[in-house]
């Protein structure tokens, strides 16, 4: 059940706005997010109180479990057999249970990840790689630090951990081929999850069923690298290539591809400017949300767009990445819609301050899924 507050379904539509709205080629990741954390400082009251709560609920979560296995080892009721066995057991079932990606979550849930044990060990810090998980569509690495005995630290993994690199069979995992490799939020601090996407859809070449990837990655703090091998192979999957249009003033909107996963339902969409003699543009102003049949809009995760010129056109590639669908759906429905503007060329705003959208109804999509697919 997806337990995002309205202030975080808010933030997540400032991400996707961010990155329709950066005109770069790929990767819009590092700029989205800069964006992203330059709007939440502003809200850095709200985030604090939203933190302590959280803080307050570990914290009683964390004093119940403490007073649970106190009270079993008072009463002697943990055999010597239990106690040795009880060693073994991490402490983190799963890195991506703590994300708010139900994606990945879905692929823990569902056994589609692939559980590691893979660590290295340098001045006492242990990185240690989880699960993987590679739909075709993106792919996502758990990862778990353990300090020695008796230490710790304050800053939190994905504070520490910089100059993630990738190499995919030998070869370095760039932004000519990927989106780029960015974090997502875990609820602990000695986990993290990174993940990427190719860009296959927009010139890139496609990463194969299966491949081995390294990964190296610094600790603040530490000299060396952590460097290791992680094998990958990818799971089924159903791509559709309905390359439907629809035409809105001076604008055409075509869904070029669907990939739906059990982790990640991806869009492909193409916006061309029919006629450039005029200053009718929305091709990067168009945005999409996502529904089922039963009208039950899928988040959003990430996304990445460019300009495509070819032959004096100038057409706006975007792949957006949503959660999965729980099932099948019978049909997909794509609504397209903008942002309404004020004269200043800022975000009209509704009472509770959000921005107003108006949706293009002469640009939605109904797509029927064909189960045998």
């Amino acid at each position: 059940m997806d337990t995002r507050s309205k202030q975080e379904d808010k933030e997540l539509a400032q991400i996707e706005r961010f990155i329709r709205e950066t005109p770069i080629e790929v990767d819009l990741v590092n700029r989205t997010m800069n964006k992203y954390e330059s709007k939440r400082n502003t809200k850095q009251a709200e985030s604090f109180r939203t933190h302590m709560k959280i803080r307050q609920k570990l914290m009683i979560i964390t004093t119940s479990v403490a007073m649970i296995f106190s009270l079993m080892i008072v009463t002697s009721l943990i055999s010597p057999t239990m106690a040795a066995a009880m060693k073994e057991v991490p402490l983190l079932s799963s890195v991506f249970k703590l994300t708010r990606d139900l994606g990945l979550q879905a692929a823990d849930e569902k056994g589609l990840s692939t559980k590691l044990n893979t660590s290295v060990t340098h001045e006492g810090v242990t990185l240690n790689v989880t699960e993987v998980v590679y739909d075709g569509t993106r792919f996502a690495i758990g990862i778990e630090r353990h300090h020695k005995e008796g230490e710790n630290s304050q800053e939190s993994l994905s504070e520490q951990i910089s100059n993630i690199e990738f190499l995919l069979n030998g070869e370095p995992v760039n932004h000519s081929n990927s989106s780029g490799v960015f974090g997502q939020p875990s609820q602990d601090n000695n986990s993290a999850i990174f993940e990427f996407a190719d860009l296959k859809n927009q010139g890139g070449s496609p990463f194969p069923k299966q491949f081995d990837l390294t990964l190296s990655a610094t600790i603040s703090g530490i000299s060396e690298p952590f460097k290791m091998d992680i094998p990958v192979s990818d799971i089924n999957y159903v791509n559709l290539q309905p390359n439907i249009s629809r035409k809105y003033k001076n604008n055409q909107l075509t869904i070029e591809q669907i990939t739906l996963t059990p982790i990640t339902t991806s869009i492909t969409t193409r916006i061309a400017l029919l006629d450039k003699s005029t200053s009718v543009d929305f091709r990067e102003g168009i945005h999409i949300e996502v529904y089922d049949e039963q009208g039950c809009e899928l988040k959003l995760i990430n996304g990445n767009g460019r300009r495509e010129t070819n032959k004096g056109n100038s057409d706006f590639i975007m792949d957006l990445r949503v959660h999965p669908f729980e099932t099948l759906p019978k049909a997909i429905t794509i609504k397209p819609y903008i942002y309404l503007y004020n004269s200043k060329g800022t975000y009209q705003e509704d009472e509770n301050g959000d921005p107003i959208i108006q949706y293009i109804p002469e640009l939605e999509i109904t797509i029927p899924i064909n189960s045998k697919e």
